[in-house]
């Protein structure tokens, strides 16, 4: 669940859900977080969702919109930012409500003691590069058939899952699972708080958990797996009346290790006094964290690149748009209209991405085509232009090949008649249907009609909606016209924008 908490001011404590609907926050009694600052804007700033991701919008105001004090257009929100508005600070918080629910019932326990013989660990070196890939392999040539399905499983999971808090709840589950645990745990240490937080809970066994302070902190600052196999037995644990009562038997805490530092554990128990764990369930439990803390560094790498993608499509906008001011915004307005029609037509989250950066993009050749034809130049020719040069300069840049069919068919039309070739059908790909729907519905309004200043909304739909079938696809057709029904082709659209 995302949220947004506001930390001081006359609306300290309130929390707001950021959901599909846009949150408008400003001085304006009509927005959804009023804040009566007369350093804030009547229309000051929107927080928007799509799938996982939230992002924060300035809306042009006179003192700005700052993220961690750095101020913003427009910026993809993590956990523990701080937002300031005027003088009122918020604070965002991202996570499902499971977890917040079960942030407020875990404690940790607070004694200290020294490691005790017999305890059963398993200490993984960050010294040497390599050290961890050799320290799962050893650990699978001791292992059983059952418990390499279970790490092949893990691996699976890791590359087919899209999102972090899916991989680390569907990891462990299926840890849990293969050493017969009653509850598991993930905890991450985040920078912005100091503290280590739940990003992952299954419990078999209800009613809340205990987790020992002790344990996760030699694990934190020694990389050291750990098992105990009877912590009602523990000495460490004699005064603690919590875990006898609970009659947890086991525990086994093991580092989640992401680019030489510890930044988190995976934290099990059980009460089965039958079935404790042993060191084959530490074992499992060791390779399991393993891979997912090399799963944690590929994320966190791989959203580094997505937002150095995104800034460097932003950049290549305002360069386009410096070229010709009389665009300026139609762009971001055909990229919002892709995505409403593309959330209408349940495209993947993936494909809806970089369908708005195509859509971002789509007029990225008019930086070099020429404003005014050459004499005796074939018109047609003159208006293929930027379409080709568009082309042409996707082609150069690596990593941008994906988005290279948005720009080179979004004039392209069902009967043949669009540009630069005339390309029919089912020949033109889904993405320059759609883009070539939302640039048209968005030249229409803005600079159609008979005075050029722009068609009402409704007219712009009725001619589109009369040459489905025709000139554009039926499908697209239908998804713009439903999102304009429910309402989401404006303000949906808008909660649509991904950047990173």
């Amino acid at each position: 669940m995302a949220v947004l908490k506001v930390k001081n001011g006359p609306n300290k404590g309130q929390t707001f859900e950021v959901r599909e609907e846009v949150i408008r926050l400003g001085r304006d009694p009509g927005e959804t977080i009023q804040i009566n600052d007369q350093g804030v804007s009547r229309h000051h700033s929107e927080v928007f969702r799509i799938g996982d991701m939230s992002f924060i919008r300035d809306l042009g105001s006179t003192n700005g919109t700052y993220v961690n004090e750095i101020k913003i257009g427009e910026e993809l929100l993590r956990p523990g930012d701080q937002i300031r508005i005027g003088l009122t600070v918020l604070a965002f918080e991202d996570t499902v409500a499971e977890l917040d629910e079960i942030q407020k019932r875990v404690e940790f326990e607070t004694h200290e003691a020294p490691p005790e013989a017999g305890e059963t660990t398993i200490e993984l070196r960050l010294d040497r590069k390599g050290e961890l890939k050799q320290k799962i392999d050893s650990l699978g040539q001791e292992m059983d058939s059952q418990h390499l399905a279970t790490l092949y499983e893990v691996a699976r999971i890791i590359g087919s899952e899209k999102s972090l808090e899916g991989l680390l709840t569907k990891v462990t589950e299926l840890t849990v699972e293969a050493i017969h645990a009653d509850n598991g745990y993930v905890f991450m240490f985040e920078k912005t708080t100091g503290k280590l937080l739940p990003k992952a809970v299954v419990e078999k066994m209800k009613g809340g958990a205990k987790i020992s302070r002790t344990i996760v902190k030699r694990v934190m600052t020694g990389a050291r797996a750990v098992l105990t196999s009877d912590a009602g037995a523990d000495s460490r644990f004699s005064s603690s009346q919590s875990i006898v009562m609970k009659s947890i038997k086991s525990v086994i805490c093991a580092p989640l290790v992401s680019m030489d530092q510890t930044i988190g554990v995976m934290y099990l128990h059980s009460s089965n006094p039958i079935q404790p764990f042993t060191s084959e369930s530490l074992e499992l439990a060791t390779a399991t964290a393993i891979q997912l803390g090399m799963a944690i560094t590929t994320f966190t790498a791989s959203e580094r690149a997505r937002k150095t993608f995104s800034n460097a499509v932003k950049g290549l906008v305002v360069a386009m748009e410096l070229s010709d001011p009389k665009r300026k915004g139609h762009s971001e307005r055909v990229a919002n209209y892709a995505v409403a029609i593309a959330q209408q037509m349940n495209l993947p989250p993936e494909e809806i991405h970089r369908l708005y950066l195509a859509a971002y993009l789509h007029d990225i050749g008019k930086i070099g085509a020429r404003e005014v034809p050459v004499p005796g130049q074939d018109p047609a020719k003159a208006k293929a232009e930027h379409v080709l040069l568009g082309e042409k300069f996707l082609s150069s840049l690596e990593g941008f090949e994906d988005l290279i069919p948005g720009i080179k068919f979004h004039h392209e039309k069902l009967d043949g008649t669009g540009f630069p070739n005339g390309v029919q059908g089912n020949d033109i790909p889904l993405m320059g249907k759609i883009l070539c729907v939302a640039n048209d519905f968005d030249n229409m309004t803005s600079s159609g009609g008979m005075d050029g200043l722009g068609s009402s909304t409704k007219d712009a739909l009725m001619t589109i909606g009369k040459r489905g079938g025709f000139e554009y696809d039926d499908k697209v057709v239908e998804a713009l016209l439903l999102a304009n029904q429910k309402g989401s082709l404006f303000t949906g659209g808008k909660s649509g924008v991904i950047t990173g």
